[in-house]
Formats: structure tokens, sequence, C-alpha cells
């Protein structure tokens, strides 16, 4: 009759997560958070019931996921490992009630399963390059409800300068953005969600000063530049920008030399 589990940070013997967790047939919540797994039992497509399953376990080793989280049709919040090994593929297509998405990978299932999650508020997605970033964000045009969007660092991501290929204006909702995708430079302002309020770049590698485009988004509220987002050594924030801002933060941005707020910024 168990609704509710943590498992997090629990090493099992043999990174094997035990079979009877199928027996628990009632639970509503299963949380694996950094637990010691690295195979889930094929017995979890008896958890029907599950409203809340979190997966991200510890990172040393890719985990396999055999393919049951299908049945799983009730799941409002699901977080999948950030390491998977190449034999999972996932079918998520029905799981049609979701509200949150996190590890969402192209690789290991198919960019038109999200199509059906028209319910879904946040999405941490890591593109493979198979897909790219124009087919997934035209791909993404049905989730009108999507309020936070994350794009993770992947070794293709990092290879490929996405600048040509960003549009995410459709996202009329959409209020936080995180990007870990190459860049040179910023896109234009008009290619952004229009009510945009808080932004979180990192590995972006731009070469040209962000501030520029950045300053004429209305609504920011928040800004991070972090871990090489801005590669270039001058960074100008000019009279009259960022009219909402209440927090930036730069850090580990190694070659910035100079930064010039002007008055009124």
């Amino acid at each position: 009759l168990l609704r509710v589990l943590d498992l997090s940070w629990v090493k099992f013997e043999g990174g094997k997560l035990p079979s009877s967790i199928g027996g628990l047939i009632h639970l509503r919540y299963l949380r694996l958070r950094d637990a010691g797994v690295s195979h889930l039992p094929s017995t979890m497509r008896n958890l029907k019931l599950l409203l809340y399953l979190n997966l991200n376990v510890d990172k040393e080793e890719p985990i396999h996921v055999p393919n049951v989280l299908k049945e799983m049709i009730q799941l409002r919040y699901l977080s999948l490992p950030l390491k998977m090994d190449d034999k999972t593929k996932l079918e998520l297509g029905d799981l049609v009630n979701l509200e949150y998405l996190s590890g969402f990978s192209t690789q290991h299932s198919s960019v038109t399963d999200l199509l059906r999650m028209t319910k879904l508020r946040y999405l941490a997605v890591s593109l493979s390059e198979r897909c790219n970033f124009e087919t997934l964000s035209s791909s993404l045009r049905e989730l009108r409800n999507l309020e936070t969007l994350d794009f993770l660092l992947t070794l293709e991501t990092y290879k490929v300068d996405y600048m040509g290929e960003f549009v995410l204006d459709h996202f009329i909702h959409l209020k936080g953005l995180r990007l870990a995708v190459r860049m040179s430079k910023i896109p234009d302002q008009h290619q952004f969600p229009p009510h945009l309020a808080h932004l979180y770049l990192f590995y972006c590698g731009m070469e040209e000063d962000p501030m520029p485009i950045l300053e004429k988004l209305l609504h920011l509220k928040s800004v991070q530049l972090t871990h090489k987002a801005f590669v270039g050594s001058r960074m100008v924030c000019s009279k009259g920008g960022f009219p909402q801002l209440c927090a930036l933060r730069i850090s580990k941005e190694s070659e910035l030399e100079e930064w010039i707020v002007e008055e009124g910024s």
C-alpha cells in the first residue's frame, strides 16, 4: 500500500534496483536522485499510478532504462538520467499528462514524442547529432504552455554553431531559458520569446558582446553569463537598457577585461 518512496543516495548491490519494486503498484512518488543504480528492472512497468518519477541517478556510468515508461500515463513529473546507455530506447508519446520533463534526449527518444505533451510547462532537452536545433524548435511549436526551456550541454551541441537555427519567438508563455549551445554571437532580440524574464547562458563561446541585444529584451529580470558564455574582452551596458533587470551574474568569464556600465543602465 506504499504511496511515497524516496531512495535518493541509496547504493544498490551490483547497481541493480530490485525487481520487487514492481510489486508496489500503488506508488505515486518514486525518487532515485543520485542513487547508485545502473540497471532498472522491467517490472517497473507495473507502477502505472506514478505521478512523480525521478531517475536522475548517480552519473558515474550510463544507466540502462527499459522501455517501461510508456505505460505510466498518469505521470506529471519525469526526470530522466543524464547518461543512458546506447541500448536505451524510450517511447514517451503516451505521457500526455506530463507537466515537467527533464533529461529528454533526442538520442534515446523521438522528437515526435513531445508533440502530444501539450501540458508541459518545463522541458530540459539535449540534442544528438541526428537532430538539429531548427528541427527541434519547429517540433516544439505545439507546446503552448511551456514556461521554462533548458537546452543541456552535450558534445554535439558544443561542436556546432547554432546561431542560424535559433528561433523561439513562438513560445509566447516562455519565461525561463537556459542555453548551452555554441553560437558566435547572440541571436537578434526578435528571435527570443516575447515575454522572456530569465536567461541563463553557458558554454556558448560568444565572440561578440551580447549586451546590446540582451538589454533590448524588455521583460528580462535576471541574466546569467557563466562558463565561457562570452569569450570577448569588452562588454558595454548602455543607457536605458535592461528596464526591468533585478539580477545579473557574470562568472568564470576569464577573457573579460573591460566592462562599461553607462549611467542610466
